[in-house]
């Protein structure tokens, strides 16, 4: 019996199957009618949709996309994207900044129905159909709606005074396909997916306003007039006044504007009294159509706009020319208040945010009049598969850019490199290094995540370089192995067979693999779904012989993680002079190439390969070492040279109040994308001590795949002087004049950064574990046989720490906060410490800062007073060293008199007032808070107040105490430098200002955080 229905049952499954993979696409038909108010920044409305369902299934509800909504509230998931990408403008925004959609009154075939909101989004809308709609049939839908426009400093939709831009601003059915429906949310990072349809919109505004839209203008001529009256005024202009952007009267007379378009998804326009215009004229390639395009924009960035028709007629050109013809009659780009991104774009028109120069304007012209192939005629799901749109265009993007301007360089503009770009090593990089290092920079420290990902999943960083830049390398990649004329026919004929539907990533894979007669799997399932990175090695070449019929055998090993093909150049001075590409492999393969006179072999000379390690692709024929690079020494730094063996160096200053100033340089081997392994050594010139002092630390990284992100270990080294004698600290006839005690500080450490639970979690939590040796010169008397003082004796003291720490931050933009527990022993020492910040946001860029610590010792009281916990934070001091791990940085280390004793850091108790009281061999604990002035004022910002309090408990002290302080913070650079005005005291605090007759500008002290200017700790930090 089972045998019988095995092959029935598996003609039933495919036939299902085959059914639900079946190509359909749903027809849309939009009549609206919207009037402007400029006064209320508002929208009334009402639109028709004629809704065809040629789908094999019979619907009962429709998705309705009501986008506006997005802008309601915090909850909606643009409020809480907005707030995970840390712009805090919307959460904080007031009502008059806030946008929606209402006055919704949805009808079917002229009977209402109900509308639903879908799972607690207010921008996805769901009506119930009074009956289900069956294959083939069509309804009318009807509703009125308004919109309050929100504020253009949100994202696409908005305005900014009266400078409207008008998207995503109507009742949209959503997609639905052969996977179902789309309904998706309105988010800045992450755009769309919508039906083609028909759209007639009639426009009602202020006759003076100069409107772009997509569409055709259908039947106006006091429209045209209009038009063409603001176009031979435009081209009269020989100098714009860019100071003036003030807004004209509106005019009490309206217009209502008719734009018709069929075959798009979406329909956008924009308009602003301020408008120049001008207007221009384009042939395509394949079919000799002609197209009108225009420009429009404001005297704001008019010297750079003036030049932009030919910007729009070459991008409709060469993407016409690679990818198949422009199919509509205008296209026009628009100069406007964009907040989401540098530019944004809609069917025949696209929006552009400011431009710093004529070549950046270009590109991004032509980058979003590129859209209107990839996602605009070939309409895919960017949500889900934005590379199909960002990525395939911004390939389209870098192509036209070195085709249009081939000598384009990284650093020296269209003209080529130039003497600053010779002078730091980057003459070499042309455009497209902007994209590769981008990738390079996150794929080296593992933090890149598969082009083939969601949009909204990926890190803000990654939306960019790996989306835009690391899918416009690998398709250009896959454009150098194909060849130009292949590759151009491939997306020509998916142009031919995809435009005005909704291809998937299966359908271009299925082109591309059909008309090259290739398998391209290494592409389409390694480069585009994984992270696997690539990275071949030269190991060794050897030269021609009998056996190997006179051909060089290049013995080539893949050390990456894609068998993707390999591209090997033979070269005589630097120059290629064959190249020939080879199948991808797994493991080492011997690779024959043709006989010549060649120098080196390199692999990808031309850079075209997207790989993560590019130092390992040069061999040379001749020489001892074959496989090393040239030395190149470079003042300051530049980009990871894989041509190079790079040593940087900086001069390097110092100071402090024992070696005064201190002259040296700085070596390193840091370059960006970073190393596995990285040093600095910084030796210095103590002009004080006329000895050597300095800085130096090495540090190699691994990356594991599992559990850890990162695993640094190596070791810092420092050595300074902390002390200068002074006449008071010797004896008669023993002194040791201009004598500087010295600290040497070596600390072996490793670091493990845990992998986050999702790349885009703000969570990340670390462990350190670090031993530090100290060797510490100190003066000590030496007595005579009375037991009297008689001379100073100058030796070293010798201390060795351990340190573990576990850190646990939420970077989170709203109320981030972090903890770090740490245990350290040494020295007869145990202590464990619990140090918390919690910040609350109160404003868009004001917060609350709250610190927590809490201390004690582990087993028996310390004896030494260096350990003791300091309700004070840490102060300079005399030979009592606070600071006795040296981790911080003090101009005056061990001063008590003079400027530099002010210097305080912000540890233990962290409190702002100085006080010898306070002090702890038992436990003890704080609260630190700082809170900004609650006044509307830029010239406040830098002043807080603050207030502390804390409660300790020490040997010989039979009750706990309570401390307390407040004054006023003068922030001078965030996190860096603070001044602290103490205004009020407890009365232990007050009791030691009065009996050491401390003056009130001697209780002033500051912070002054050297550590954070470590430029390569910056890098290294950078929040991906």
């Amino acid at each position: 019996m089972k045998k019988r229905l095995l092959l029935p049952a598996l003609l039933l499954i495919a036939s299902t199957t085959f059914a639900q993979k079946a190509y359909f696409q749903q027809d849309v038909a939009y009549d609206i009618k919207v009037s402007l108010d400029d006064v209320k920044h508002e929208l009334n409305a009402f639109e028709t949709i004629i809704y065809k369902n040629n789908s094999p299934d019979e619907l009962t509800f429709i998705y309705m996309h009501l986008w506006p909504n997005a802008y309601k509230n915090n909850e909606t998931a643009l409020g809480q994207q907005l707030k995970e990408d840390g712009s805090l403008f919307f959460y904080y925004a007031d009502d008059k900044d806030r946008g929606y959609i209402d006055s919704l009154d949805f009808k079917v075939n002229g009977e209402s129905v109900k509308l639903e909101y879908f799972e607690g989004n207010i921008d996805i809308g769901k009506i119930i159909l009074n009956k289900p709609l069956a294959p083939g049939a069509q309804i009318s839908i009807t509703t009125p709606f308004h919109v309050k426009l929100p504020s253009g400093k949100i994202s696409r939709l908005g305005h900014i005074d009266q400078q409207y831009q008008i998207t995503q601003w109507y009742p949209k059915p959503a997609v639905y396909d052969k996977n179902g429906w789309n309904q998706i949310p309105y988010l800045t990072q992450g755009e769309f997916y919508s039906e083609f349809g028909k759209y007639d919109v009639y426009i009602t505004l202020p006759k003076n306003y100069v409107l772009g839209s997509t569409g055709d203008l259908i039947d106006n001529p006091a429209e045209e007039a209009f038009i063409d009256s603001n176009w031979q005024a435009t081209k009269a202009i020989t100098k714009y006044d860019t100071k003036d952007n003030t807004f004209p009267a509106s005019s009490t007379t309206l217009k209502t504007v008719h734009y018709h378009q069929e075959h798009v998804h979406d329909f956008a326009w924009f308009c602003d009294k301020r408008y120049h215009l001008l207007k221009g004229e384009v042939t395509l390639p394949h079919t000799g159509k002609k197209v009108t395009t225009c420009v429009m924009y404001t005297n704001r960035f008019a010297n750079l706009w003036k030049d932009a028709i030919p910007y729009v007629n070459d991008a409709l050109s060469y993407y016409s020319k690679w990818n198949g013809d422009y199919t509509y009659d205008v296209c026009t780009a628009v100069d406007g208040a964009l907040s989401a991104g540098g530019g944004m774009e809609y069917p025949n028109i696209t929006v552009i945010g400011s431009a710093s120069n004529a070549l950046m304007l270009d590109i991004v012209i032509t980058h979003e009049v590129g859209h209107n192939w990839f996602y605009g005629m070939l309409g895919s799901n960017e949500r889900v598969h934005g590379w199909m749109d960002e990525g395939i265009n911004s390939a389209n993007e870098l192509r036209y850019v070195e085709t249009k301007y081939p000598n384009n360089a990284l650093v020296g503009g269209v003209n080529g490199s130039n003497k600053l770009a010779q002078k730091f090593d980057l003459d070499r990089y042309k455009h497209r290094a902007q994209y590769y290092q981008l990738y390079a920079y996150c794929s080296r420290t593992r933090t890149d995540q598969p082009i083939e990902t969601h949009s909204k999943d990926f890190t803000s960083i990654n939306y960019g370089s790996i989306m835009y830049m690391k899918s416009a390398i690998v398709f250009d990649y896959l454009r150098s192995y194909l060849g130009d004329s292949l590759y151009d026919h491939c997306f020509q004929v998916y142009f031919d067979k995809w435009h005005w539907k909704h291809p998937m990533p299966e359908d271009i894979r299925a082109v591309f693999e059909t008309e090259s007669r290739q398998n391209l799997s290494w592409f389409f399932d390694d480069l585009i779904k994984t992270d696997k990175q690539i990275d071949y090695k030269i190991k060794s070449v050897t030269k021609p012989t009998e056996i190997t019929k006179n051909q060089y055998v290049v013995l080539v090993k893949n050390v990456g993680e894609v068998n993707s093909p390999v591209l090997i150049c033979g070269l005589k001075d630097g120059r290629v002079v064959q190249s020939l590409w080879f199948d991808g492999f797994a493991g080492e393969v011997g690779l024959m190439f043709p006989s010549g006179d060649y120098d080196a072999f390199m692999i990808d000379q031309p850079e075209v390969i997207p790989e993560v390690n590019r130092k390992n692709n040069t061999a040379y024929t001749h020489g001892l070492f074959k496989k090393t690079e040239p030395l190149k020494i470079q003042f300051v730094g530049s980009l990871d040279n894989p041509t190079r063996t790079q040593l940087f160096w900086t001069p390097a200053i110092g100071v402090n109040k024992y070696d005064f100033f201190m002259l040296g340089a700085a070596f390193y081997n840091h370059t960006v994308p970073g190393k596995k392994f990285e040093w600095l050594v910084v030796p210095m010139f103590s002009t004080a001590d006329k000895s050597l002092v300095g800085h130096a630390d090495a540090f190699y990284h691994i990356r594991p795949d599992k559990v850890f992100q990162d695993i640094r270990f190596g070791a810092n080294l420092n050595h300074y002087h902390f002390y200068k004698i002074h006449d008071e600290d010797v004896f008669e006839g023993s002194a040791v004049p201009d004598r500087r005690l010295g600290w040497l500080k070596i600390a072996p450490e490793i670091n493990f950064d845990f992998k986050k639970s999702r790349p885009r979690s703000p969570i990340s939590q670390s462990v350190r574990l670090r031993s530090i040796y100290l060797k510490t010169d100190r003066i000590s008397a030496a007595y005579d046989l009375l037991g009297n003082p008689e001379t100073w004796v100058i030796d070293y003291q010798e201390r060795t720490f351990y340190e573990v720490s576990y850190l646990f931050e939420n970077k989170r933009k709203l109320h981030p906060f972090d903890v770090k527990l740490t245990w350290q022993t040494g020295d007869f020492m145990s202590k464990l410490m619990l140090n918390a910040n919690y910040h609350i946001n109160i404003a868009a860029k004001k917060k609350i800062d709250l610190r927590f610590f809490a201390g004690t010792f582990l087993g028996k009281p310390t004896s030494t007073n260096d350990y003791r916990f300091r309700m004070s934070g840490w102060s300079p001091s005399g030979f009592s060293n606070q600071d006795y791990l040296f981790d911080n940085v003090f101009i005056g280390r061990t001063e008590q008199d003079g400027v530099f004793s002010h210097q305080f850091a912000v540890e233990d108790g962290g409190f702002k007032a100085y006080t010898a009281t306070g002090q702890s061999d038992k436990w003890l604990t704080s609260l630190n808070v700082t809170v900004p002035i609650p006044v509307k004022s830029k010239a406040l910002n830098p002043f807080k107040i603050y207030g502390d309090f804390g409660l300790y408990n020490t040997t010989g002290l039979g009750t706990t105490t309570f401390m307390y302080d407040a004054g006023l913070q003068i922030t001078i650079a965030p996190n860096i430098c603070d001044i602290y005005i103490p205004l009020i005291y407890s009365k232990d605090i007050k009791d030691y200002n009065d009996l050491n007759d401390i003056s009130f500008p001697e209780r002033i002290r500051f912070r002054l955080n050297l550590n954070r200017l470590n430029p390569f700790d910056l890098l290294n930090n950078i929040e991906l």
